[in-house]
């Protein structure tokens, strides 16, 4: 992982500049940019207090004036696509933007899932990026940076041309969906990244909006306090914040402690039973002990699930592995030549910069390997977080309401584009009973800057987590049924993930089914094609007995179950009870009936964290989770 780049933006630090008198243009506009293809193009920037400016695109030569501030803007013809074209600004200097494209632009929105680049082990990544060489798709990073007041420009950037060189570090989920848009309608493609992990939706909101937003009031209030100096705040969190990343990040210092080491003594540490959800914080350290005998070793491998989130892993002393955040798990090799004959140690050195939470270990993924036979390593585990310095404890301001819509969505505004793609949710499932207004709101925010006719295409949250027995209620599935309440918004599409999810890992490494569903809900929303965008969703129920009747629409060609019996649906009795139901697809509909439910009043769809679902269309697109009643939370 790269460590994230936390800049605070000073209140009215970018706004000076609309006072400069040379000639100014945001950060956004640059060589190599993507202009929006058939509609007009908004050009602004900063000069002279009533500096008369020129433009030349191509053929088109437009003039405009500079106001009292400085500020100007301009908007030049909507074009086809094509390219390569030159834009030329003067003003008292000149400035000249080269090889420009006109195709489609996108806005690429949302935390971690939308953040995660190509490189950090996506699903066959590295054969995808040597096939990337496509220069007429271009993606421009908006740097991670918050504020407490809109700005005017962001700090940096540029836009790169996608190839083995620059498609590592792109969004994959944006790279899928891009490639497409431009293999389909054979356009250039442009996409503005800007997101940021672990972020809420209200960190993407206007603190206006969000004073009237439920659940969101008493925050917003807060960020235009003016008692409150954000400043200062600022630079003492962050200076917290860069201790911790230190502390996390000292290898030097964790192997100084030799708390490694085999013969250290840790007869005063804690001992746990792991896994378990033993309370375990800061700089964590955990030690067990293994017999073996180098002459029966000739393989020898470590296996631990579920390290959260960044560790230094040490077998008898020598460090064997130093995971970041974003690293997947697999089994680890141990060189044959550190195994000792008896004790040998195996010790791990855990993290976690989201919480300062450490979690380690999950039931069943816990071994070492000898010679292709398991030996668990569930149980006794010796355990101290007293070893090093504790973790100082900040708060993470980007994630604070408004601050990022301030800072990297506000500048890049008047960039004219087509639409949003958009991967968020992770981070507001604990609250899923504000989630339909205040995404609403995000949503009517963006579209205040970009224009009504800005399509929004988003992810629904994918499945994650164990997968429970009996049917359950679930803050995730309160958060996708928000997330489908949202398509009553005009010119919104929602890409379903339910089924390609990891139960063990937030971050699917599979991005390629998640940018191609975006891809199909943005042929339908904001190209008017005529195509199976999205799959099965509920239309209505009727009961006759102890049966329920559903209907669907985006049947497409017809339902199907991938599996030999149709999974996922759950009904419940006037009790609120609900019962696995047994599930026969009859044409467009799907038939239930659970032998404990004499008289069914509710029905539920891949209600769950995980849950166990099989309905899908003919074109492969799984049903969208849904429930019928409106029962509160059952924990």
């Amino acid at each position: 992982m790269k460590l994230r780049r936390l800049l605070f933006i000073l209140p009215m630090l970018l706004v000076m500049q609309s006072y400069a008198a040379d000639l100014t243009l945001p950060r956004l506009f640059a060589d190599h940019m993507v202009f929006q293809r058939n509609q007009p193009t908004k050009i602004w920037g900063w000069a002279s207090p009533k500096q008369k400016i020129k433009l030349q695109f191509d053929d088109q030569k437009v003039k405009t004036k500079a106001d009292d501030t400085g500020y100007f803007e301009a908007y030049l013809d909507g074009k086809t696509a094509g390219g390569p074209y030159t834009l030329t600004v003067a003003a008292d200097t000149t400035i000249t933007y080269t090889d420009i494209l006109i195709g489609d632009v996108w806005i690429a929105g949302g935390q971690s899932n939308m953040e995660w680049q190509m490189q950090w082990e996506v699903d066959n990544w590295e054969e995808e990026v040597k096939d990337s060489d496509y220069p007429e798709i271009r993606f421009f990073q908006v740097p991670n940076e918050f504020a407490t007041s809109p700005q005017k420009d962001i700090s940096a950037g540029e836009w790169l041309l996608a190839g083995p060189k620059n498609t590592p570090s792109f969004s994959a989920v944006a790279w899928f969906f891009a490639k497409q848009n431009h293999r389909e309608k054979n356009v250039p493609v442009g996409v503005i990244e800007s997101h940021w992990g672990g972020t809420p939706a209200e960190a993407w909101a206007s603190v206006e909006t969000l004073t009237e937003t439920p659940g969101y009031e008493a925050a917003a209030e807060k960020i235009i306090n003016p008692e409150i100096s954000w400043e200062e705040f600022t630079e003492k969190n962050q200076a917290k914040e860069a201790r911790k990343w230190e502390l996390m990040r000292d290898k030097d210092g964790a192997i100084a402690s030799g708390a490694q080491q085999v013969e250290y003594d840790d007869s005063s540490w804690t001992t746990y039973e792991l896994p378990s959800n033993a309370k375990m914080t800061d700089l964590a350290w955990l030690r067990k002990e293994v017999q073996l005998s180098p002459d029966s070793v000739e393989d020898l491998k470590l296996y631990i699930n579920n390290v959260v989130q960044e560790a230094f892993v040490f077998f008898n002393g020598e460090l064997i592995w130093t995971k970041v955040w974003s690293d997947g798990i697999e089994p680890l090799e141990i060189p044959k030549e550190l195994v000792q004959e008896g004790k040998n140690v195996i010790t791990y050195r855990v993290a976690n910069s989201w919480d300062n939470n450490v979690y380690f270990g999950r039931a069943g993924e816990m071994w070492l390997q000898v010679n292709g036979q398991q030996q668990s390593l569930e149980g006794a585990w010796k355990y101290s977080n007293d070893v090093e310095s504790k973790i100082p404890e900040s708060i993470k301001m980007y994630q604070l309401p408004s601050f990022l819509y301030n800072a990297k969505i506000a500048p890049i505004g008047g960039y004219t584009a087509r639409g949003v793609i958009w991967y968020q949710g992770e981070s507001n499932a604990d609250k899923p009973q504000y989630y339909r207004d205040l995404f609403a709101n995000v949503i009517k925010d963006w579209r205040k800057l970009w224009g009504d006719d800005l399509a929004f295409q988003y992810v629904q949250l994918a499945n994650f987590m164990a997968r429970k027995d009996e049917p359950s209620d679930s803050d995730w599935a309160r958060l996708r049924e928000a997330q489908t309440e949202t398509l009553s918004l005009p010119k919104t599409g929602m890409a379903v993930t339910i089924d390609i999810g990891d139960a063990d890992d937030i971050h699917p490494r599979n991005k390629l089914d998640v940018g191609q569903r975006l891809w199909l809900s943005a042929k339908k929303v904001s190209y008017g094609d005529d195509v199976v965008y999205a799959g099965p969703m509920y239309k209505s129920h009727q009961v006759e007995g102890n049966a329920v009747t559903v209907t669907f629409d985006n049947i497409g060609t017809g339902l199907k179950s991938n599996e030999d019996k149709v999974l996922g649906f759950a009904i419940a009795g006037e009790d609120q009870k609900f019962y696995w139901a047994d599930a026969k697809i009859v044409g467009d509909q799907v038939v239930l009936s659970a032998s404990e439910v004499a008289v069914p009043v509710a029905v539920r769809y891949a209600w769950a964290d995980n849950p166990a679902t099989s309905l899908y269309n003919e074109e492969e697109l799984p049903a969208v989770p849904f429930r019928t009643d409106d029962w509160e939370r059952q924990y």
